[in-house]
């Protein structure tokens, strides 16, 4: 799924990589996460979480592509092969200036309802889930491991053909919508952040959150 994201967006747009120092290879409680994070020229930063654990029993990706020139969503992905348990998901989150345009957002439904038919995740209640859009993606199944690009891809390819028309914004207010969205992680709770809290302290998720996954310190 990383691959997928990273080769996608490079074929559309300059990317930096950014220099993520001590965070880019952390190990702890025999998990070992490597991070990497990238600057999108005229867009905004993709970050990338793997993450290997019980001695590749459990295996986990996940990106962030966060507009910061851009009026767009926040969007989000993971898998995890836990046992052979497979899991994706894929999130898009309100962090808009302006409200979503109406043909993006059917856009995004209807590849949402082309894979309606997989058995779905259902993580239960978050405090997100009032921005969290109704798009957005979750399931599990074995053919997931199989079937983790194809879905992806396709919502990726929605997300960018909302680019060109999407419109500019002032990066510091988009920041700031953005930030308010990771604050609430922090305050109330999120999976990543509550294990990287548990795992590495505090003031060390918040800056690998805030810094680099999110890009808005």
């Amino acid at each position: 799924m990383n691959e997928l994201i990273l080769s996608e967006l490079k074929k559309q747009y300059t990317l930096t990589e950014r220099d993520m120092g001590k965070y880019h290879i952390l190990k702890k409680n025999g998990m070992k996460f490597i991070i990497t994070a990238y600057r999108i020229e005229k867009l905004g930063f993709v970050s990338f979480i793997e993450m290997r654990a019980m001695l590749g029993l459990m295996k986990m990706e996940s990106f962030i592509l966060t507009a910061a020139e851009k009026d767009l969503p926040l969007f989000s992905g993971d898998f995890i092969n836990a046992m052979g348990r497979c899991t994706l998901i894929v999130e898009f989150y309100d962090t808009m200036i302006a409200p979503l345009p109406p043909d993006a957002v059917e856009n995004f439904r209807s590849v949402k309802a082309k894979f309606g038919g997989l058995p779905p995740y259902e993580p239960g209640p978050r405090w997100y889930d009032s921005i969290r859009y109704d798009f957005s993606f979750g399931a599990v199944d074995k053919s997931m491991k199989a079937r983790q690009d194809e879905i992806t891809g396709e919502y990726l390819k929605a997300y960018t053909g909302c680019v060109t028309t999407a419109p500019d914004v002032d990066p510091v207010v988009k920041k700031a919508a953005t930030r308010k969205y990771v604050d609430g992680l922090f305050a109330n709770g999120g999976p990543a952040v509550d294990q990287f809290k548990k795992l590495f302290g505090e003031p060390a998720a918040r800056e690998i959150f805030g810094q680099y996954l999110f890009s808005v310190d």
